[in-house]
């Protein structure tokens, strides 16, 4: 009979423990990893991001292949997704306690603006499958509104719809120069100030002091928008009804609210003129 390989164990094979076996042995469980309330915050809001950017991978290949036709229907969810990532995100940058620890979760050095956040937390996770999720996370904004110049600059026209960018910006020496960055910006915030002002009234919040301060953000937006070919603010259907009813918002009193009738003749007006702003940009 053959003597047994030399790596072979046999019965009188002799191991020492390791110095450090409790180390590699320690089961892992819930209360190793979640220490604090700190660290359970911080999870939960690690986990909320974790599901959105799987629906928004999604979302978005859905939107090119064509299974999604209805740009709002696409512009608004994508821009609900964008929102809360943003708002988490947010939540880390204003609490030094909360950006060290996750420092430590992730395994990496984050700057200030967090704007590495999604490299370390795809690394981390191994998020490298949702790509197109991540890049719509790092534009910011729905690609209806990333791709506006493409939209606003259709070469089928014989002569050139009017180029929207915004009031502050300089294109002095292009004049069809596509949208900027900072234009996509405010489009994508005055969107979702539609959104925002929407939703308010649906779910009845309708004092002056809920719904005041959205319409003046959103009204404020609208007007920084200029058509670039003569600097002229950007006319819509709809667009004269919100300036009327933030002023009838501001001399409501403090505890005032609308009354059903003018709830829902604010919403047929902020749907009306959300379509016509809409339109106007393609």
């Amino acid at each position: 009979m053959s003597s047994p390989l030399a790596y072979a164990p046999t019965s009188t094979t002799s191991y020492t423990t390791s110095k450090n076996h409790e180390q590699y042995h320690q089961e892992i469980t819930k209360s190793t990893l979640i220490k604090t309330s700190l660290h359970k915050n911080i999870y939960e809001s690690l986990a909320e991001i974790y599901s959105i950017i799987p629906t928004l991978e999604l979302l978005e290949n859905s939107f090119l292949k064509d299974f999604i036709t209805d740009k709002e229907i696409y512009t608004n969810i994508s821009y609900r997704l964008i929102n809360q990532f943003q708002i988490i995100l947010k939540s880390f940058k204003d609490n030094t306690e909360k950006f060290n620890l996750l420092q430590t979760i992730l395994g990496g050095v984050l700057d200030s603006e967090l704007t590495n956040f999604l490299k370390l937390f795809s690394n981390k996770f191994d998020l490298h499958d949702y790509s197109k999720a991540i890049n719509r996370l790092v534009v910011g904004v729905p690609a209806t509104i990333e791709h506006l110049s493409t939209q606003v600059e259709s070469s089928s026209h014989h002569t050139p719809p009017p180029v929207i960018v915004a009031s502050g910006s300089n294109n002095d020496t292009n004049d069809n120069a596509p949208a900027s960055t900072s234009s996509a910006r405010l489009i994508a915030q005055i969107t979702g100030n539609f959104i925002t002002c929407m939703d308010a009234v649906k779910l009845n919040y309708l004092t002056k002091e809920k719904l005041h301060p959205v319409l003046s953000n959103l009204v404020v937006g609208i007007n920084d928008l200029v058509e670039n070919d003569n600097h002229k603010e950007l006319e819509f259907n709809g667009k004269s009804k919100l300036v009327s009813w933030l002023i009838k918002l501001n001399n409501l009193g403090e505890i005032e609210e609308l009354n059903q009738t003018d709830a829902e003749q604010f919403l047929n007006d902020l749907d009306v003129a959300y379509k016509g702003f809409y339109s106007s940009l393609e």
